[in-house]
């Protein structure tokens, strides 16, 4: 699978969470980053139309802005999205939403200070993927980045590398064959030694964690049933 990120800020260069953002890309297989402000001297409609078309999960990247995407984003969008792209180009692929902000998660629910959920602030986003006969994915939002620890940082780059990556499947099944891909990738571009004993610790780590899982769900059942 292909994903294309559209990165939508005027700087991203400037921006730490975009770039953190971008740095966790560079060692993903089959992901291209496309940053809308560095293209507009150069941009050509029938290129970025194929680049779209050729890419099976479409990202859109970028910080909220009094509750919705940069503006750049939607002049962006107008000159792109003409009839036949909408209508059939993009039929079947994948729409995911990645948006940083400078709230706390918690605020973003029916009694919280800012009052609406996430996924009803991005609702144009889902109706903009039914209207191209995509699949919407669930968001992936980012809250006060900078505040993050740097334990807190390693859990977002492979939470955001799986958003980008992985199948769109919520199963642990899943999650285990893409951390074992994802470790091979990476011992194949030299970036670590000794995979076979890194595989057997993983696969190890992971059998373990399903089991748990396992009894986890096998005890709720029996509640169900009691």
């Amino acid at each position: 699978m292909k994903t294309l990120v559209v990165i939508v800020h005027p700087n991203s260069h400037e921006s730490g969470v975009q770039s953190f953002l971008k740095e966790s890309c560079t060692s993903l297989t089959d992901v291209t980053i496309y940053d809308i402000q560095e293209e507009l001297s150069s941009f050509d409609l029938k290129k970025t139309q194929e680049l779209l078309t050729s890419h099976q999960r479409i990202i859109f990247q970028f910080p909220m802005y009094w509750y919705a995407a940069p503006d750049m984003l939607y002049k962006w969008l107008e000159k792109v999205l003409t009839k036949s792209l909408y209508q059939s180009g993009l039929k079947g692929k994948e729409l995911g939403i990645v948006m940083s902000m400078g709230q706390k998660l918690s605020a973003f629910q029916a009694g919280g200070t800012e009052h609406f959920t996430i996924s009803e602030l991005l609702r144009p986003f889902q109706a903009l993927a039914y209207k191209c006969h995509m699949t919407y994915l669930p968001p992936f939002p980012i809250s006060l980045f900078p505040y993050l620890k740097e334990e807190d940082k390693h859990r977002l780059l492979i939470s955001y590398q799986q958003y980008l990556t992985k199948e769109n499947d919520h199963r642990f099944v899943t999650s285990e064959k893409w951390a074992i891909n994802r470790l091979k990738e990476l011992s194949d571009k030299g970036l670590i030694n000794d995979l076979d004993n890194r595989l057997s610790f993983i696969q190890d780590t992971l059998e373990n964690n399903r089991m748990e899982l396992d009894s986890l769900l096998t005890t709720l059942e029996e509640m169900r049933m009691d």
